[in-house]
């Protein structure tokens, strides 16, 4: 297995199995479980006419989903292993440490390990150790259940009677991002005490998770079903960059949840800004290193930016136009967080609100072979490389090069072969991400300039 598959299972174990968890997503945007409806549990999706065959052979649609979702050896299964990971001595442990006792009954684990709906909305079949389960995305069943397979019945009459709309590609990012980054939900959120109890970092990307998460075909009879048009990869990229920036400007922007006391909430900053080796060892050099996208020394508690490092380099080719008042946007919020926290609120609403603007035009844009190709070399070059001074940026980073070069050989840009010849500039730039605590910028920032050098012969 090549060293970018191992660090796509890494990934999905990380932030897929450990996701502890908006303001305005909230209201807009219910999700599964605020609708009222009885949750009907997996059985209730299980049979051999239904989602539960060995074998992906049914004559719509796989018919093996469950399977697909329980596996225990793939990232497809991380939902179904969420609770279980709660009962291990390291869900324990965190538990304990954060002061919530046992993981199993914790409403801080529970509200993203889980589907976990009130004991009112149980349904007879519900369990809630199995997880996050169909209806965690899909909406509970109680109304939808029946109609869904029936004859004649259409994808707007389930809609309206609570399937969640995972179609919208705006809706299922927000749906996700509540536990692959946190909520204003009531103990949906993963706070810096908490990761400092032992809980990973939280990380998402979504196309990538989309793709570590299919349990179905999007083929014509879906996009008809569904009546909808195949949204591309990189069109999922953009906007899911977007939103995530948007959330965590936000959710940064809630009195409830920026603040810790006499602290800023830390968990909305770069961990390994701070987290540096210390040692008395004069061989030992700082990690540290200049950064010419924030305007900060060292020392400093730096705002999460991977996201706004990516989306710098689409909207510099996307809308050339606004590209340095962006970049200015993103500069103002850095520069804030050496003055106070007022100002810093007031830089974090106006990023907030330059990414709701940016969504929507990533929403009407066509992202061509050539847009695909521009943007992935704007990632690549080494102006770009050079904010990726922390692991986060880096990490954005080679999930990108995946991400676009597979965007690429399915728009016909590139071919299959392509990829292999590219191996081993991919897995070099991998291997420069796998270990956190041991992230290697300049060993990432010559795999992506060799990545480039190799596409822009292509």
């Amino acid at each position: 297995m090549r060293k970018r598959e191992v660090f796509k299972q890494i990934l999905a174990a990380g932030a897929v199995i450990f996701s502890l968890g908006t303001m305005a997503w909230a209201q807009q945007h219910p999700v599964p479980l605020d609708d009222g409806a009885m949750a009907q549990g997996v059985a209730s999706c299980a049979g051999t006419t239904c989602h539960s065959r060995q074998t992906a052979s049914g004559a719509i649609v796989r018919q093996n989903e469950i399977l697909t979702w329980q596996d225990p050896s793939r990232s497809s299964g991380a939902h179904s292993r969420a609770y279980q990971v709660l009962m291990t001595p390291q869900g324990q442990a965190i538990s304990r440490l954060a002061g919530f006792g046992p993981a199993e009954k914790a409403p801080e684990c529970l509200s993203c390990h889980a589907h976990d709906v009130p004991e009112t909305q149980w349904g007879d079949q519900f369990n809630i150790s199995e997880g996050v389960t169909c209806e965690s995305c899909h909406g509970n069943a109680e109304k939808w259940l029946s109609t869904h397979y029936a004859v004649g019945v259409s994808h707007e009459d389930n809609l309206a009677n609570g399937l969640f709309p995972t179609t919208d590609v705006e809706k299922t990012t927000s749906l996700c991002l509540d536990c692959h980054f946190g909520s204003t939900r009531e103990k949906q959120f993963v706070t810096h005490r908490i990761m400092g109890a032992g809980h990973p970092r939280m990380s998402f990307e979504l196309e990538l998770f989309t793709a570590l998460q299919q349990h179905h075909t999007v083929d014509m009879d879906y996009l008809e079903r569904k009546s909808m048009v195949r949204t591309s990869s990189m069109k999922n990229w953009a906007v899911g960059q977007a939103i995530a920036l948007e959330r965590a400007t936000e959710l940064f922007t809630d009195d409830e949840l920026g603040r810790d006391g006499l602290f800023p909430e830390l968990y909305f900053f770069d961990c390994h800004a701070c987290h540096q080796p210390l040692s008395n060892d004069r061989q030992t050099f700082a990690g540290w290193r200049p950064n010419p996208g924030r305007p900060l020394g060292p020392g400093v508690p730096v705002f999460t930016d991977s996201n706004l490092i990516m989306l710098k380099a689409a909207v510099a080719e996307v809308m050339p136009e606004r590209s340095a008042e962006f970049s200015q946007v993103g500069a103002r919020l850095h520069a804030a967080t050496r003055v106070d926290h007022d100002a810093t609120k007031l830089a974090a609403a106006a990023l907030a609100d330059y990414s709701r603007d940016l969504r929507e035009a990533f929403l009407d844009t066509e992202f061509d072979s050539r847009t695909t190709m521009n943007i992935l070399s704007r990632i690549l070059d080494a102006t770009t490389a050079a904010e990726y001074t922390n692991y986060a940026a880096g990490e954005q980073a080679v999930i990108a090069v995946d991400v676009f070069l597979n965007a690429m050989v399915d728009q016909g840009a590139i071919e299959f072969r392509v990829l292999d010849e590219l191996a081993p500039e991919i897995d070099e730039a991998f291997d420069a991400v796998q270990n956190p605590s041991d992230y290697d910028a300049a060993r990432l920032r010559r795999a992506l300039l060799a990545i480039a050098d190799r596409t822009r012969r292509l």
